[in-house]
């Protein structure tokens, strides 16, 4: 069988309906493509065939599901009526379900590939999914078999323009005769750590497509799965330049002189310091400043409830509750849960985009890092996730936690605060029987910051900046400042 050029160059792109995963396969599926998925066994591989499958019905096709399993198609179905993509007035009509097992006992695989013929001319579906590829794998007898056969059938389904997933279970490093052979290989995996475990996808391989490399979390849900690209993996910096001119700020006149007017829009500023210090009460000022100017705003935290958290602001008299209530302020809460940081990033880059948020606060690093099954890779991970977020528009502030007592040279904030352009510096400074809050502009990029001492006074009435710490200098307990970094730490100049 001979396939001309131009009928190859005209292959159209199929979208698999299944969300984030185009954007692994570099734009979906070929039309006409032979697919393996492989997996081990509750990994996912039907539940993710069946989604594309359906999702093709709803595209006005014809999908052909071929079984090579003795488990029956009633079974089966009953697994995936659970399932929102399911539609059953689909079934027999629109998706087609056959059994190949008897052919593949009587005739070999000479047997099956004539049924797949056979059905493929009398229904002529665009799309084929051949349910337990490995009796295949079993019946073929030697790898030269096996190969005729994948070769056969790849001619076949590129002929008739048919789309084809052949599922199977994982082969281990083993090379298989089909994995040169078919156009695209897709592995789905487990990963552990601990006591927790995460689902994993991987494409191998994809003819005709710039796919996204390494592996990528996935979820499956009663909507069935949705795959999160990795974010470092496949983001692009825009060639746009950086406006440097509007600035944000916190709405406290004092707090903003030190920082030269506030921060550049779609900068990216972390407020470090010990815990109790003021930096959530900070973050949720920066947020009702710009509300109080007409901005959108989004708050992603980890460790304190929407309720506790509009408690603590109406407590020093940040309003907050208005801009909650009419959808101006969206707060995104993700406790101790086991949740992949892509699945966050995704959630709240989603949310900013729709919403039009101006401003974006992250409290707690900690959090977000602990998310991460993969540690190793949240520096990576982060960096992409706020360019992302820049190329929005959007200004972030994160706050990432120092310790109160002993060497902060090995906190894990220390090397992340090196991704932001701006850094702010809370600490305790004990003057006589009190205990001062004190903040400290220790980096602004693009702007002639003042790097002065100033205590942070937070009570009923809110929150300000006083001028000058007077002579507290001499009485700072130096068990305060062994916490801080030694770059970070700051004089006192009055």
């Amino acid at each position: 069988m001979t396939i001309h050029a131009s009928a190859v160059s005209a292959r159209a792109d199929i979208d698999t309906g299944v969300p984030g995963l185009d954007d692994v396969l570099g734009g979906g599926l070929v039309s006409g493509g032979l697919y393996l998925i492989e997996g081990m066994a509750g990994a996912g591989k039907t539940i993710l065939s069946s989604q594309i499958g359906f999702h093709r019905i709803r595209q006005g096709e014809r999908v052909l599901y071929l079984t090579l399993i003795a488990e029956s198609h009633d079974k089966l179905l009953s697994h995936l009526k659970s399932l929102s993509f399911f539609n059953d007035a689909a079934v027999a009509e629109q998706m087609l379900f056959v059994s190949g097992y008897h052919e593949l006992i009587e005739d070999g695989l000479d047997g099956f590939l004539k049924l797949i013929a056979a059905n493929l001319s009398e229904y002529r579906p665009r799309m084929m999914i051949i349910d337990g590829f490995r009796s295949a794998r079993d019946f073929s007898g030697t790898d030269l078999v096996l190969s005729k056969f994948i070769h056969e059938l790849n001619a076949l389904v590129a002929a008739l323009d048919c789309t084809t997933l052949l599922l199977a279970p994982l082969s281990g490093n083993e090379a298989r005769p089909e994995h040169t052979l078919v156009d695209g290989l897709i592995e789905l995996s487990r990963y552990s750590d601990g006591m927790r475990r995460a689902r994993e996808l991987e494409v191998h391989k994809m003819r005709g497509r710039d796919h996204l490399l390494g592996k990528h979390f996935f979820r499956i849900s009663s909507h069935g799965l949705s795959v999160f690209p990795r974010l470092e993996a496949g983001h692009t910096l825009s060639a746009a330049p950086m406006e440097l001119h509007t600035r944000l700020g916190f709405g406290l006149p004092r707090l903003d002189a030190l920082l030269g007017g506030g921060f550049v829009k779609g900068s990216t500023t972390t407020l470090m310091g010990p815990s109790g210090v003021g930096k959530t009460l900070l973050c949720l000022q920066f947020l009702a400043a710009g509300l109080a100017q007409g901005e959108k705003a989004v708050y992603l935290g980890f460790y304190e409830s929407p309720q506790r958290l509009t408690g603590k602001a109406e407590a020093v008299s940040i309003p907050l509750a208005a801009a909650i209530e009419d959808g101006r302020l969206l707060i995104q809460w993700h406790p101790s849960i086991e949740l992949s940081i892509d699945e966050i990033a995704a959630t709240v880059v989603q949310a900013v985009g729709e919403s039009g948020a101006t401003r974006l606060v992250i409290d707690g690093l900690d959090g977000f890092r602990d998310s991460a099954l993969r540690p190793a890779r949240f520096g990576l991970f982060l960096n992409a996730f706020s360019n992302q977020l820049r190329e929005l528009g959007v200004t972030i502030l994160m706050t990432e936690e120092l310790p109160l007592y002993g060497d902060a040279g090995s906190a894990r904030g220390v090397r992340l605060s090196a991704l932001s352009e701006n850094l702010v510096l809370l600490r305790y400074l004990q003057s006589g029987s009190r205990l001062r809050h004190t903040i400290a502009v220790v980096k602004v990029r693009e702007s002639a910051h003042d790097a002065s001492l100033r205590e942070l006074v937070i009570d009923s009435g809110g929150l300000d900046v006083i001028d000058s710490l007077g002579n507290a200098d001499s009485d700072v307990d130096p068990a305060s400042t062994d916490g801080l970094p030694a770059t970070l730490k700051t004089r006192s100049d009055g």
